[in-house]
C-alpha cells in the first residue's frame, strides 16, 4: 500500500471515533513520520528514537511528543486492522513520557469583567464580541463548540453543543441574565441580514465566525486592550522558551469558570459534564487537581456508589 492510500484510509477509519480536529492532527504527525522514512508496514525502532530525538532537539513539550506515540499506535494498529501491517506492530512504540502536572491559568473575576466591558457596546461587533465572551466564561465551551454553535442550540436555560469532542453531545445550563444578552444579540443580529444562515455567530456583514481562530482573534484582542500585553504571560513565555504567548485566552476563560465552579463547591460529576470530558481523571488534569483527592471529594456525593442517600 502507498503512503498516500494508507494516510487516506487512516483517516476515514480514525474519523468513525475521533473528533475533526484529532483527525486532523493525527494525519498531520503521520504525514510528517512517513515524511522523515517511516514505513506503512513496519515501525523501524530504531528510526523512530531519531525522530523523537529530532522532536526533542526542537524543544517539543512532552505532551506534544506524547500525541505523536498516540498518533503512531493509532495508524499502526489500523494498518494491522486492514492487514497492511502485523498484528501488533504498535508494540514497537514507547510508552509516552509522564506530563508534569501544569499550572492552571485562570482570569479574576475582576479581569473578566474587564473584558467583557473592554467592547464597545453601542456597535454590533462590540456587542458580540461581549456576548461571545460572557458565554465562554459562564458555560466553559471551547472555542470550537461556540463557533459551531446554531441558532436552534440556544434554549431558555441552556445551551446544546450538539458535537463536542469526541462527538459527544450535552447541555450547558445558562442564567436568566445571559438569556437576555443572547436574545438582544439575536435581535441585532437580524439586522446584518444574515438571511437563512443558521450560524449563532456571524459578522457585521450576516457571514459565519469562520473557525476557532475567529474566537481567538476576538476574546485575544479585547483581553490584551483590557488587561495590557499577553496578561503578563508573554514576558514568562519569551524569557522560557523564547517564544511568544500563543493567545490560547478562550481556553483561560473555560478554566476560569472551572475552577470558579470548584471553589463554590460545585459537584464534580458536574463540572465533568459541562466541560465535556469523558472521566474524572480527564478533570483532575484539566484542573490541575491531585485525583485522590477528587474522588475522596466524588465518593461524598449521593449518587456514588460508596455513598447512600438517608
Amino acid at each position: 500500500m502507498d503512503q498516500a492510500d494508507a494516510l487516506a484510509r487512516f483517516a476515514r477509519i480514525l474519523a468513525d471515533s475521533r473528533s475533526p480536529t484529532t483527525v486532523r492532527l493525527y494525519v498531520g504527525v503521520i504525514r510528517r513520520w512517513l515524511a522523515f522514512g517511516g514505513a506503512v508496514d513496519r515501525l523501524h525502532r530504531p528510526l523512530l528514537e531519531q525522530w523523537l530525538a529530532g522532536r526533542r532537539a526542537a524543544r517539543a513539550a512532552p505532551a506534544t511528543i506524547n500525541v505523536d506515540l498516540k498518533a503512531l499506535r493509532a495508524f499502526y494498529n489500523t494498518m494491522a486492522l486492514i492487514g497492511a501491517a502485523p498484528q501488533g506492530e504498535s508494540n514497537n512504540c514507547p510508552i509516552g513520557r509522564r506530563v508534569p502536572v501544569r499550572i492552571v491559568r485562570t482570569f479574576s473575576d475582576d479581569q473578566v469583567l474587564a473584558m467583557l466591558a473592554a467592547p464597545d457596546l453601542g456597535t454590533f461587533c462590540g456587542y458580540r464580541d461581549s456576548v461571545l465572551m460572557r458565554v465562554l466564561w459562564e458555560t466553559g465551551l471551547r472555542a470550537s463548540e461556540l463557533v459551531a454553535l446554531g441558532l436552534g442550540d440556544v434554549r431558555e436555560d441552556a445551551i446544546y453543543v450538539a458535537s463536542g469532542k469526541g462527538g459527544r453531545s450535552r447541555w450547558v445550563p445558562i442564567s436568566d441574565e445571559l438569556h437576555g444578552l443572547l436574545q438582544g444579540y439575536l435581535a441585532l443580529r437580524d439586522t446584518t441580514r444574515p438571511g437563512k444562515r443558521a450560524a449563532l455567530w456571524v459578522t457585521h456583514r450576516g457571514l459565519p465566525l469562520r473557525s476557532r481562530r475567529s474566537v481567538w482573534a476576538i476574546v485575544t484582542r479585547h483581553a490584551r486592550a483590557a488587561l495590557g500585553q499577553a496578561v503578563g504571560y508573554e514576558r514568562v513565555r519569551r524569557a522560557a522558551r523564547r517564544r511568544p504567548w500563543s493567545g490560547q485566552y478562550p481556553h483561560l476563560l473555560r478554566a476560569s469558570m472551572a475552577t470558579t465552579l470548584l471553589r463554590h463547591g460545585c459537584p464534580l460529576p458536574a463540572i465533568m459534564q459541562m466541560l465535556g470530558h469523558r472521566s474524572l481523571d480527564s478533570t483532575a488534569r484539566y484542573l490541575g487537581c491531585d485525583i485522590d483527592q477528587l474522588r475522596e471529594a466524588i465518593a461524598k456525593h449521593p449518587r456514588h456508589g460508596s455513598a447512600r442517600l438517608p
